[in-house]
């Protein structure tokens, strides 16, 4: 790329940003005045289901990023901004995804009972204060998505990939079996993430959007390499003996992703933006995370073992000033790479 573009991306970055931030302070509004009432009368139950973590996920991870980082990015793509019901949609989607993750990984409610809440939640009982208000959030978000069949036949989707997922705690499965649950689960995901908002989806966004659900759900990977190994989950981090490995597979993910995206029907104005959304606002952090776990290997005689370092030293804080100014600079870098 010739200097004088490397010189306008730099430019273009802090007027990206302060969008990202805008959005990320219109969700928090949104999230206060119209899920933490839920939370909290939810939490009254006191049943220790809906424990701090849970919350934690809901209103500062999924239920804010959704909306304000893939949501905007939809959005963005497209060329009209977010409506009413498309946020409170969307919302209901992030907020619901880590009381879904729980059920599989913490309640281990699958099956039937599961597939009854799906299916029919205005006849379903909850059991405790979790379920009670998954399905609050999962009714509500269903109703307000513009086809509710469509939503409905990718939640079986993400509920079949999160079946798949269950084969991670078991030692054995291969490395192309973990690449492919998670392509899978990070694709179905997406695409489920995709149904709050109006506009059609063709086969070329559908293609591009499971392309790049992988190279999202592999830095979720990232970013949980800790939880993971203590709950004994192999994924594509915790079972690499290099970290210089999956950075590789990672930018070869987002590579594939950008390249296909090129080749959907938008505007190429309008997928610049997009991209730039999804790189400043997950693919940039991720970077950082990499260079922080691959450090690690200097003490473990030049491998990554996980099992054998502390909390701090797997958890990438990306609220510290370094983090953050290092996560601008790799998307410059990324912006430079994408076509």
């Amino acid at each position: 790329m010739p200097i004088s573009s490397l010189i306008t991306n730099i430019l273009r970055t802090p007027s990206l940003l302060s969008n990202v931030l805008r959005y990320i302070r219109t969700q928090q509004k949104f999230l206060k005045e119209n899920i933490e009432p839920l939370i909290t009368d939810a939490r009254k139950l006191n049943d220790g289901s809906l424990d701090e973590a849970a919350c934690k996920k809901l209103t500062g991870y999924y239920g804010l990023a959704v909306p304000a980082i893939l949501g905007e990015a939809f959005c963005a793509l497209r060329g009209q901004k977010m409506t009413a019901k498309e946020r409170l949609a969307s919302t209901c989607q992030g907020a619901t995804t880590g009381l879904f993750d729980d059920f599989f990984d913490k309640q281990n409610f699958t099956g039937e009972g599961l597939k009854q809440f799906i299916e029919d939640p205005k006849q379903a009982k909850a059991n405790n204060a979790s379920q009670h208000l998954f399905l609050q959030l999962y009714t509500t978000g269903l109703q307000n998505t513009p086809d509710p069949k469509f939503t409905l036949s990718y939640v079986y989707r993400v509920y079949q990939a999160q079946l798949e997922s269950k084969k991670q705690a078991a030692p054995g499965l291969s490395y192309e079996d973990i690449k492919a649950v998670t392509q899978l689960k990070g694709g179905v995901s997406l695409l489920l993430y995709r149904t709050a908002f109006a506009h059609p989806l063709d086969k070329a966004e559908e293609d591009m959007l499971h392309q790049l659900g992988g190279a999202m759900q592999l830095c979720n990977d990232i970013f949980d390499v800790y939880d993971d190994c203590q709950d004994g989950i192999f994924t594509l981090v915790t079972t690499a003996k290099k970290i210089s490995e999956v950075r590789a597979l990672f930018l070869r993910l987002m590579k594939e992703g950008f390249a296909v995206a090129y080749r959907s029907n938008y505007p190429a104005a309008n997928i610049k933006k997009f991209l730039d959304i999804i790189s400043i606002g997950i693919f940039s952090r991720t970077m950082v995370c990499l260079d922080q776990l691959e450090a690690n290997e200097k003490r473990s005689e030049g491998f990554f073992t996980p099992r054998s370092y502390q909390r701090k030293d797997l958890i990438c804080d990306m609220d510290t000033g370094n983090n953050k100014w290092r996560s601008l600079m790799y998307h410059v870098k990324i912006n430079r790479k994408k076509r």
